[in-house]
């Protein structure tokens, strides 16, 4: 009980933060002289003083986190703020029923990008804001949430990344704490700064706000049905790949690199080979749509690089609709939506470093059969991969995989083809958004699915963007016994 009084403390803190920042779009809405700003501001009213008297009740002297309460925190949070950010979208001039409503939430918390919102175009700049921070706040805390939970409880590997923020201690909100000061301030001035090189190439200052606020996100929400492809814009293009691929890289490398310390950014193994995976990526690409498309190759290597950077890095942006591309591009991006970026970043998927790990782990198997009585070791940052990080990450891919596997039967199972099944069970649970055919694709959204099915794919956004053990975890007895 007294593990629960600590959650329920930290979540009525939550809840009067998100008093205030559900107060923001409100006002906006007020001097747009819409309507929605009495949703807003009604939310803003009954979280505020939910969360005092929460706050209040489950006050205590001690205030530190176990790591059944942080687990705990991580999912009551998550499920309640879906439930609260998606009450606009229901009573708001949306006018979506609840099953999208809270589709259209989840989303947009667990950074996924995938819309059921029909004419973008003509919304509310409140619900598009709206939009856009929750992506925002989904966004960093599950960078503070992969760095100060994840390695501690060797989620996949993650305890390689062990460091000073992230000790075997049993209480971490102290820790957290540190963190979030830290990552918030490099994720706000990176932010500011997307925000203000996308309006010098020609945005408008809201559309520029909004954008910037997804990108960082590697969220994918958009002001615009055609997305990014709507500014047509080869400077606006180069800006939101820029700053996707930054989005995706580890931000404890680029708070270090902002305080003059290059050497881990630039020494990182998963920094390097996820830039050459999408350097190589465009570049085949690229020479695919020359010769099925005949496209000309800068048009084509401009088209390309935005596809391959937006589906690994998470992002879902896009300019033009890759699902016509062919069976080749289909497949290849469906490998990339599922490899995600790197651990520590906004960005999803199984991880760079665990494929990497994979790897590496095979080509020691392969020479110990080659040289049965030779002494290999598989390295990773030049640090040698114990057993229990490889057992970890082996049996975290094969988990990750079932679960998709499983995911995408559901879906099927519900009525819908094998491609909008395939690529929606990766665009959720890798939390990339658009999927890889023409309903769900580009040019399309989720307003078509059946209810059934966004139900299951808000479940696979949630578990995929909580990494899958969280959930598995707060569902062991063991746990529960200590």
């Amino acid at each position: 009980m007294s593990k629960l009084k600590s959650s329920l403390f930290v979540i009525g803190n939550l809840l009067v933060f998100f008093s205030i920042y559900s107060f923001i779009p409100g006002v906006i809405d007020y001097y747009s002289q819409g309507t929605d700003w009495v949703v807003f501001f009604v939310i803003s009213i009954i979280c505020l003083f939910t969360g005092l008297n929460v706050s209040f009740v489950f006050k205590k002297k001690d205030h530190d986190v176990d790591i059944l309460s942080a687990f705990l925190l991580t999912l009551i949070s998550w499920v309640l703020l879906t439930l609260i950010s998606s009450i606009p979208f229901y009573l708001g001039t949306t006018n979506l029923n609840f099953i999208d409503s809270f589709f259209e939430s989840m989303s947009g918390l667990t950074t996924t990008g995938a819309t059921v919102i029909n004419d973008l175009d003509n919304i509310s700049k409140s619900i598009l804001i709206w939009r856009a921070m929750l992506q925002w706040l989904g966004g960093i805390g599950i960078i503070v949430i992969a760095i100060a939970l994840f390695p501690i409880l060797k989620i996949g590997g993650m305890q390689l990344f062990q460091s000073e923020f992230s000790s075997k201690e049993e209480k971490v909100l102290p820790r957290t704490k540190t963190i979030a000061a830290g990552i918030g301030v490099v994720y706000i001035l990176l932010t500011i700064l997307c925000s203000f090189s996308l309006f010098l190439t020609g945005m408008t200052f809201f559309d520029s706000i909004a954008h910037g606020m997804t990108i960082l996100a590697t969220g994918g929400f958009s002001t615009k049905d055609m997305s990014i492809g709507f500014f047509d814009s080869l400077y606006t293009e180069i800006v939101v790949m820029i700053f996707m691929v930054v989005a995706s890289i580890p931000f404890i490398y680029l708070f270090q690199a902002m305080k003059g310390k290059f050497s881990d950014l630039m020494n990182s193994s998963q920094v390097q080979f996820f830039l050459l995976l999408i350097f190589i990526s465009s570049i085949i690409v690229s020479f695919w749509l020359k010769r099925y498309y005949e496209v000309d190759f800068l048009q084509a290597l401009r088209i390309s690089a935005f596809a391959t950077i937006s589906i690994s890095t998470g992002s879902g942006f896009s300019t033009y609709d890759f699902s016509i591309w062919g069976s080749f591009t289909t497949l290849l991006f469906l490998f990339l939506m599922l490899t995600g970026g790197c651990s520590g970043s906004s960005s999803c998927g199984l991880k760079i470093f665990r494929i990497q790990i994979l790897i590496k782990s095979s080509f020691t198997l392969i020479k110990k059969i080659i040289q049965p009585r030779g002494v290999f070791l598989p390295s990773y940052n030049s640090r040698e991969i114990s057993e229990e990080v490889l057992n970890s990450v082996t049996g975290y891919f094969f988990l990750y995989i079932f679960v998709f596997g499983f995911l995408s039967l559901l879906i099927a199972f519900d009525g819908q083809d094998i491609l909008t099944a395939l690529s929606g069970a990766a665009a959720t649970l890798a939390n990339v958004g658009p999927g890889l055919n023409e309903t769900i694709g580009p040019s399309g959204n989720y307003a078509g699915i059946s209810d059934v099915t966004k139900l299951f794919m808000c479940l696979g956004m949630l578990v995929g963007r909580l990494e899958l053990f969280p959930i598995l975890i707060l569902l062991s007895p063991q746990l529960w016994k200590r």
